[in-house]
């Protein structure tokens, strides 16, 4: 299965998305900072390969597209997250979509809080739909070693495969707390020149390149991942102007996620 996120930056993209959704036989594809308007055209120009999933009206931030063939269940919707039960060749599936608040004029405590509800939304999607099979995906607007990614009260994730396998609760007074495994550690390198996904050289500790946008899986999907990439092309076309994203078409690059088929 292959999942697409891309935040949009506002911008008409629709050819682009159709050249990618086709050239990497896109399962899913989660959108952030989209336009309506660009979202359609994908659905027209790709001729009942794909629909987009309407939303109800509680979530402005987050949509997504996928291929004709994944059976949509129901979704759930929050003013920064979808969450949607999908069901992808006999496997179910939770999908989280996400976009948390901008971290150059929102403190991470907000992130925080927001993430803490996402969580719970998400452990009681998991019991309504009986699926442990999750994924959450998006812009966290926050790197892999911030508080948002690692606090026990947030997304709790763990950045190495035994780490959650031994333990995939942390007890913090008695109480437990789930954790998330984040693959993109394995992933960056500098011999593949896979980065991160925004260029920023604001600030004096700034890394430049971050990785706001990721991927958390649960569990059972730690061994089916499969690859991970920021898109730093789609056909011909280049998404880089110079050496960061090229902001008329977004200033964020795609992560493209590709996992093996699982069961429940």
């Amino acid at each position: 299965m292959k999942v697409l996120f891309w935040n949009l930056n506002r911008n008409d993209n629709a050819e682009l998305i159709v050249s990618c959704l086709k050239e990497h036989d896109i399962d899913i594809a989660v959108f952030s900072e989209y336009t309506d308007y660009s979202l359609s055209k994908v659905e027209q120009q790709t001729e009942g390969l794909y629909r987009h999933l309407q939303g109800v009206g509680g979530c402005r931030k987050i949509t997504a597209i996928v291929k004709e063939s994944v059976h949509f269940i129901n979704s759930f919707e929050q003013p920064r997250y979808v969450i949607y039960c999908l069901e992808v060749r006999n496997a179910k599936y939770v999908l989280a979509g996400v976009h948390l608040q901008d971290q150059r004029n929102r403190q991470s405590a907000i992130r925080i809080e927001t993430i803490g509800r996402l969580v719970n939304d998400v452990s009681e999607y998991e019991r309504c739909n009986r699926c442990s099979n999750t994924i959450i995906i998006g812009d966290f607007n926050a790197n892999p070693f911030d508080p948002e990614l690692l606090q026990f009260n947030a997304f709790n994730s763990a950045l190495y495969k035994d780490v959650i396998m031994n333990s995939e609760k942390r007890v913090i007074d008695g109480e437990e707390y789930r954790r998330f495994y984040n693959p993109i550690i394995n992933y960056l390198s500098e011999e593949t020149k896979m980065y991160g996904s925004y260029y920023d050289t604001h600030g004096e500790s700034s890394p430049v390149w971050h990785c706001l946008d990721q991927v958390l899986l649960s569990v059972s999907l730690i061994e089916g991942v499969e690859s991970m990439q920021y898109l730093k092309s789609i056909g011909v076309q280049s998404l880089l102007k110079d050496i960061r994203p090229d902001k008329s078409i977004s200033d964020h690059l795609p992560l493209l996620v590709q996992l093996r088929g699982s069961e429940g």
